[in-house]
């Protein structure tokens, strides 16, 4: 029998060995990346892309892919690029297939003629954290990232118009956002700081519950359960009811005007208040509170930095091929059956398989993955009850302005304008901020969105109750100017549903369908119209100097994104509350991985961190690693690069 006193010095003695193994792997962290692939180069590819190459215009060819694929991955947005740059930095040969002819996804941008546009990176927040990340990516150049604003206007980064108010201007630095606010509400102050401490802490809570999605299932079942209570309660709250709960008199005029205003960002996610999870809320104004950069010579630069990453490494990312099927052989996923397409998005030839001996990952999203997977194995894949609770998020009308003039001499500015509309005016010219026409639709007898195609101008409320999108790349870039003299350029985004152009989905499935396409034509000149005329009203200077329109749909969105919707899926309580519990970087078919903003959260940033969730779980980062060891893939990238 052992004595209890020996019990106590073996337990002591046990205890004390533990202490010291965590002491010294936390005093001596690895070097190394973990589950490395290889610590020497790579193999050459064959066919390499010419160095002075562009490298985010790759055009697919079969003699171009590696002899050996560790993995492919569907589209090349930021999160398959992300996690393929991550993948590579640990010696996996990735290929990154995309079906449109340039790399990026919505970082993609586009020239026509004089000018140059974006198409979905409109700023960035948190640059003391995300530079680093992006930094880390790439090779040979970084991209740089100028502030928007000036000192003069507080770095000024938002400015939120209700109806035909003058705008509200959020400036750079949480003080600024809270004593704005105060002096124009010095009765809601206790309220308005409130509203930022809650923005903050639910932004915080979310990482745990992100994280989570890497572990075991029983892991992430138990994290929820005795760790995310206070997430989940945030998650379960709607954007509109907790803004409402923390005014003194939400029914007043002034207490409407304030809700509208602690609202008013809610197009980068494109749902209502009523409607939206306030954690994604939350996390929107927490992202941006301290000021927003954009990247100088345009968002083009970042796919251009990234690429040679993943080449150094062996892989490729090449453009002009879409993925029609991901490939299941003895219930594992062994690759993706794909076909090269044209400019116009026609099919050019036959389907060709691209192998991968690790497996596949779709940064698709998860409707786009739902549909790639064969219908034999969906059930194992089992997105099929997430995708009832939560639906395709909202898509948009586009217009891409070019114009002749400098921005100072059009008067315009370099902060984003939300022109949101308000339900109405009441007789003494107060408004009424209830929301309801922030959905920026009609529907039909049927309850389906509808467009007669008359134009909202001819409805009541007019064309200012068309919610709107403003901004000014040509501004926001210092060396626009320099790349394109006296010129200055506009995106102007509204919301819209792919209903009001379903009629036109047969004949305009591919772009040169949509060119020829009378009525889709005049639907297109008309929104043309409305957004003209709404640049003219809040930029009065810039009539008369407009040189080239350009106007694109969720038929646009389809043909380029492989999906009609801009922000995955819905940023619903339903969404964040659970019922995406299983949409985890590891899907239930073996070989079978996600990545982008379906992951995470929304945009370039949420589709980043979705990234860096799945190439975690891929290499095999765990609950150990994490909170005992206290190392991640971030930092041994760092220390592996003698960066930290």
């Amino acid at each position: 029998m052992v004595s209890s006193t020996s019990k106590a010095a073996i337990g002591a003695a046990a205890l004390a060995t533990v202490a010291s193994y965590v002491y010294l792997r936390r005093s001596f962290k690895p070097k190394s990346i973990k589950n490395a692939r290889r610590s020497s180069p790579a193999p050459p590819a064959p066919n390499p892309r010419k160095p002075d190459s562009d490298p985010s215009r790759d055009a697919f060819r079969e003699k171009k892919l590696p002899a050996s694929i560790d993995y492919v991955l569907v589209g090349s947005g930021m999160g398959s690029m992300y996690t393929a740059a991550l993948l590579a930095k640990a010696g996996y040969v990735c290929v990154v297939l995309e079906q449109h002819y340039v790399a990026g996804g919505c970082t993609h941008s586009f020239h026509d003629g004089a000018f140059e546009f974006d198409t979905g990176l409109h700023y960035v927040g948190r640059m003391e954290k995300y530079k680093t990340l992006f930094d880390m990516v790439s090779t040979g150049s970084t991209v740089e990232w100028a502030k928007m604003g000036t000192e003069a206007d507080g770095y000024c980064y938002d400015e939120i118009k209700l109806g035909s108010e003058e705008p509200w201007k959020f400036r750079a630095g949480e003080e600024n956002f809270i004593c704005d606010l105060v002096r124009e509400f010095p009765e809601e102050e206790a309220g308005i700081r409130e509203y930022v401490r809650l923005c903050k802490r639910a932004n915080k809570k979310a990482d745990m519950y992100f994280y989570g999605k890497m572990f075991p299932k029983f892991i992430q079942g138990l994290l929820n359960k005795y760790l995310n209570a206070e997430y989940f309660k945030y998650a379960n709250s709607t954007t509109w009811d907790v803004v409402t709960s923390l005014i003194k008199d939400s029914s007043s005029s002034k207490g409407k005007r304030l809700r509208a205003i602690l609202c008013g960002q809610f197009g980068d996610y494109g749902l209502k208040p009523q409607d939206s999870s306030f954690l994604i809320q939350a996390g929107i104004v927490a992202h941006y509170m301290g000021g927003a950069y954009y990247p100088v010579g345009g968002s083009q630069r970042i796919s251009k930095a990234i690429v040679p990453t993943i080449e150094a490494a062996g892989g490729r990312v090449l453009v002009s091929c879409r993925a029609k099927s991901i490939l299941v052989e003895g219930g594992r996923a062994t690759g993706l059956e794909v076909v090269t397409v044209d400019k116009s998005g026609q099919d050019k030839g036959d389907v060709i398989t691209v192998r991968a001996k690790l497996g596949v990952i779709s940064g698709a999203g998860a409707m786009v993955t739902n549909e790639l997977v064969p219908a034999a194995h969906r059930n194992k894949l089992g997105y099929a009850p997430m995708l009832k609770d939560v639906k395709a998020s909202i898509s948009h009308a586009y217009a891409f302005i070019g114009m002749k003039g400098t921005g100072e001499e059009l008067g315009l500015r370099c902060a984003n304008l939300w022109v949101l509309p308000v339900d109405s005016q009441g007789p003494e010219g107060e408004y009424n901020y209830e929301g309801a026409a922030l959905d920026a639709s009609d529907k039909g007898e049927d309850g389906k969105h509808v467009w007669d195609g008359k134009g909202e101008a001819e409805k009541e409320g007019g064309e200012e109750d068309m919610l709107l999108f403003v901004g000014f790349p040509s501004v926001k870039d210092p060396n626009y100017a320099v790349a394109h003299p006296g010129k200055s350029a506009c995106e102007m985004i509204t919301t819209c549903h792919p209903e009001w152009f379903s009629q036109f989905e047969t004949a305009a499935k591919q772009q040169s369908g949509k060119r020829d396409n009378a009525a889709y034509d005049a639907l297109k000149k008309d929104l043309e119209r409305k957004m003209l005329n709404g640049l003219y009203r809040n930029y009065p200077k810039t009539r008369g100097t407009v040189e080239y329109v350009n106007i694109a749909t969720p038929l646009t969105n389809k043909y380029y994104l492989g999906r009609a919707d801009s922000y995955g899926l819905e940023h619903t309580m339903a969404h964040y509350g659970g019922s995406l519990d299983n949409m985890r970087p590891k899907t239930d078919i073996p070989g079978l991985f996600c990545t982008g903003q379906d992951i995470g959260t929304v945009g370039i940033v949420g589709a980043l961190n979705g990234g860096i969730l799945t190439a975690h779980t891929i290499l095999g980062y765990n609950l150990w690693d994490l909170v005992v060891e206290e190392r991640n893939l971030i930092e041994d990238c760092l220390r592996k690069d003698g960066k930290m």
